[in-house]
């Protein structure tokens, strides 16, 4: 079995991509049985560690079933799971889904830090910065900027890094999901709504406001996905 080396960036996204393609074109059947760890890690160059987010990922999905001191397979109805969709869309979706389920836990908490940390002239910065984007260009700067502040004014720089990775890693979903002009005018009365909670202290309000945007974006993304697979079909 010949495995292609992994040097991109987010790696275990990589070697999903890799391992179900290659389930796509036949190098790699139903049933079949991976390599262990140690043989695949190496195949790959990537470390055992991030082998294992693959893993667990693929299995999350029912790619993969796992057998305790027995090995890794393919599943059996595994082409029936990929049959209407591309690889890309299946783990852009996946990945995709988990990280807002991540977000909204992370992002509930970083407004309760902010409201408790940030000075009023900091919460005032945060508003004057707040706008409707015209296109899904400035949008995606502008979804950016206000995440990323609030993240920095919750003086957590765990909260910052995991911004900026977020949104590195959905970039071009942002794009596609901000193409309506309406979409993008939700968005700025969601972002207000938020700093507004903030800047009046109400830890509840600013939460539920989270809540709310995160149940908007995901609501967005299910109509893409519906868009996508109606497109697939015909």
């Amino acid at each position: 079995m010949n495995m292609r080396r992994v040097t991109n960036d987010r790696l275990s996204d990589k070697i999903v991509t890799q391992i179900l393609s290659m389930v796509q074109e036949g190098t790699l059947k139903p049933g079949d049985k991976l390599p262990n760890e140690s043989i695949l890690s190496e195949q790959l160059g990537v470390s055992r560690g991030i082998l294992r987010e693959a893993l667990t990922q693929l299995q999350a999905q029912g790619y993969i079933r796992r057998k305790p001191k027995d090995g890794t397979y393919i599943q059996e109805d595994i082409q029936n799971k990929l049959m209407n969709e591309s690889v890309n869309d299946l783990l852009r979706r996946a990945t995709y889904s988990d990280l807002l389920d991540f977000r909204e836990a992370l992002e509930m908490k970083m407004v309760e830090r902010v409201i408790e940390r940030a000075s009023d002239e900091e919460v005032e910065e945060l508003i004057e910065g707040l706008g409707i984007a015209i296109n899904e260009e400035s949008q995606h700067s502008m979804d950016l900027y206000f995440h990323y502040k609030l993240a920095q004014l919750s003086k957590n720089i765990f909260y910052m890094n995991f911004i900026d990775s977020y949104y590195d890693l959905i970039s071009e979903i942002a794009y596609n999901s901000n193409r309506d002009q309406e979409r993008r005018n939700q968005i700025a009365e969601e972002h207000m709504a938020i700093a507004k909670a903030i800047e009046k202290k109400d830890k509840v309000a600013a939460r539920e406001a989270v809540q709310h945007h995160m149940k908007m974006v995901d609501k967005k993304i299910e109509a893409m996905a519906k868009e996508s697979s109606i497109e697939s079909k015909k």
